[in-house]
């Protein structure tokens, strides 16, 4: 065991956690294994995404969540030959964290089968967080109350900007003004 087993991390609703109390976690859905990722992921300063899944009988067998710079580019997107334009900044730069369960028959829950925490980049500090892609939400409040501003003629740039100062910053909002307008186009 070396030292960083010894980390705590504070995760929300699990409190102060070890490497290897992640690895003694169980969970009753994929869905709370799925929660409990994203909140350690908040916490500790990276943004995940789901990978893989095995299904068998209708039931998911193994679920597995990794780093959202896990993997690589394809290399054709890499080259500038023949392109039109400059290819898009690097993202993606093999990180091996990842999290895995595995349904176990016996017992009728997830066990935790692979956690691997170890990141080979820089983690998001504590006001970084909110602006890392997987932890921007636009709730259904702020899509309310930005619908209830524009029917009295209040843009939507200036509806995200009251909510800045409601909330007290910016990291406060977790999402931004591009996202507010994704999500208004979507509806």
């Amino acid at each position: 065991m070396d030292a960083s087993e010894n980390v705590a991390v504070d995760v929300p609703r699990f409190g102060s956690l070890k490497i290897a109390d992640v690895r003694d976690l169980t969970f009753e859905t994929v869905e709370e294994a799925e929660k409990f990722y994203f909140a350690y992921s908040a916490a500790v300063g990276f943004g995940c995404r789901r990978d893989d899944k095995g299904e068998s009988k209708g039931r998911i067998r193994w679920r597995q969540w990794v780093c959202s710079k896990e993997g690589t580019r394809d290399r054709k997107y890499l080259e500038a030959d023949g392109l039109g334009r400059t290819p898009r900044k690097q993202t993606r730069v093999n990180c091996a964290a990842r999290f895995r369960i595995n349904y176990n028959d016996t017992s009728g829950v997830y066990v935790v089968k692979k956690f691997d925490p170890e990141h080979n980049h820089e983690l998001a500090t504590g006001n970084q967080i909110a602006f890392v892609r997987a932890h921007r939400h636009v709730g259904i409040e702020s899509l309310a109350l930005t619908n209830t501003m524009t029917r009295v003629s209040i843009r939507p740039c200036h509806t995200y900007e009251y909510m800045v100062e409601q909330a007290g910053g910016y990291y406060a909002v977790r999402f931004t003004i591009k996202d507010l307008y994704n999500k208004l186009d979507q509806q």
